[in-house]
């Protein structure tokens, strides 16, 4: 009968690999996108930036050195040690975002960030003290086989001797003599191996955070005629009202509320009321087959660069419909194609000549604003934005996004402000119905300078 003492090597020997292998997994899918995990870490928002990005370059780098150390054999009571506290760290993580309403993908292995679909955190937080307990056991019964801690420990058999020998008294004092410089031995080879790449890991991680850093830059172009980081497209003449919009134009909860308030928006944007901002920000690709998120955002950004009206014609029809068919896909299936986005500015011929749509057709095609989408995109995880869509009035967060409570905002900073100077020319979107097509025609005039975009 196989006893205790004869498994527990060998079920170490599996935990420890398993563990391993859920580290190699987990680190790979994040080290490919550093700046998307920074962003995932910040949906948390339970650390300042600082150190949201130290977790975001660095935590990988640090999984990947546990997976390789776990998986060879070797300082494998530190490794766990060191995994114990993580999966701690992440139980504390999700429970404080289940406390705290958040809506979020863990982004254990790899994506995550905030999401508009139904969340729990039953099952991560089951996962992870499984985990928690694996690495536990390892810390308790750290000897495992098939390792280098192994073969470096097979030196350390001290051969007891007979009975008759251990029963006298230099026979015994001798044998506990061996074993004693033995045991020193492997200590003394202990602490050296696990002090050794102890401080090892801990270069490494310092490396790969630099090196992650550098891999997030977002390089190429951060600007649009008529659009830049810091204040996305604006819409309208500066008034006591500032609205800005952080939105996604996969989202369903964003086309929700752009039915719902983008024809009195225009209104107050020609009425002098208010004056929008938007931020097409790119979150939800992570369920699209063709990264629609991200393409749809670049297209709006090149509508923009041909006016700002043609931005916000371009922008409500693809929130509304076309030929009498939605626009925006269910959420986890695929977008329109370039081809066909590029086909619905054609609609707009009040605000496309063919002149800009050769234009737009290029800028769509080449993706010329992904730079600026990306950093529209971190720009807003760095402001907090866990969700879209996100509206500010003059810097305060909207707590409902409905009509009626962006209404009451824009009236409260109205009260406090100048007087607002219409535009006597200007007409509003005709549409009320929240499925705006090629008739959308904002107002020209209500249009700011491009200096008001800077």
């Amino acid at each position: 009968m196989t006893d205790w003492q004869t498994i527990k090597p060998w079920l170490g020997s599996v935990i420890r690999v398993f563990l391993g292998a859920v580290w190699l997994w987990a680190s790979l899918a994040k080290l490919h996108n550093p700046r998307g995990f920074v962003q995932t870490v910040r949906a948390y928002d339970a650390t300042p930036e600082w150190l949201s990005k130290a977790i975001g370059y660095g935590l990988p780098v640090l999984e990947f050195a546990l997976a390789i150390l776990l998986i060879l054999g070797v300082a494998v009571r530190l490794a766990a040690s060191t995994s114990a506290v993580l999966f701690v760290v992440f139980l504390i993580g999700l429970i404080q975002a289940s406390a705290r309403g958040i809506k979020l993908e863990c982004g254990c292995f790899g994506g995550g960030g905030t999401t508009d679909g139904s969340t729990s955190y039953f099952l991560d937080v089951l996962r992870d003290i499984g985990l928690l307990a694996m690495a536990i056991y390892l810390i308790v019964w750290t000897v495992t086989y098939i390792s280098i801690e192994q073969f470096m420990a097979r030196n350390d058999v001290v051969v007891v001797p007979s009975a008759k020998r251990l029963r006298s008294e230099q026979g015994r004092r001798k044998y506990e003599a061996q074993l004693a410089v033995v045991q020193t031995q492997a200590r003394s080879r202990t602490m050296y191996v696990n002090g050794s790449l102890a401080l090892i890991t801990v270069l490494v991680v310092i490396i790969g955070i630099g090196v992650q850093s550098g891999r997030a830059k977002i390089t190429g172009s951060l600007t649009a005629t008529h659009a830049t980081v810091a204040n996305g497209v604006v819409y309208g003449k500066k008034a006591a009202a500032t609205v800005e919009v952080y939105e996604d134009l996969g989202c369903p909860i964003c086309e929700e509320f752009e039915t719902s308030v983008h024809a009195q928006l225009d209104k107050d944007v020609v009425a002098n009321l208010a004056q929008v901002r938007f931020h097409p920000i790119s979150i939800l690709d992570r369920n699209s087959p063709n990264q629609y998120s991200t393409r749809a955002a670049n297209a709006v950004l090149c509508a923009s660069d041909n006016s700002v009206d043609a931005f916000v014609a371009y922008h409500n029809l693809l929130y509304g419909s076309s030929g009498g068919k939605q626009v925006q896909p269910k959420e986890g299936t695929a977008g329109p194609t370039n081809f066909e986005l590029i086909g619905y500015a054609k609609t707009l011929t009040k605000n496309f000549t063919t002149a800009a749509i050769t234009t737009f057709t290029t800028c769509v095609n080449s993706e010329q604003h992904k730079p600026l989408v990306e950093a529209l995109t971190d720009q807003a995880s760095k402001r907090g934005v866990d969700g879209t869509p996100t509206v500010f009035v003059n810097g305060k967060k909207l707590g409902s996004n409905t009509l009626a409570a962006l209404s009451a905002a824009i009236k409260a900073a109205d009260a406090k402000g100048p007087a607002p100077a219409p535009s006597p020319t200007a007409t509003p979107s005709a549409s009320t119905s929240g499925s705006p097509s090629a008739s959308v025609t904002p107002s020209t005039s209500a249009s700011p300078s491009p200096s008001a975009s800077k």
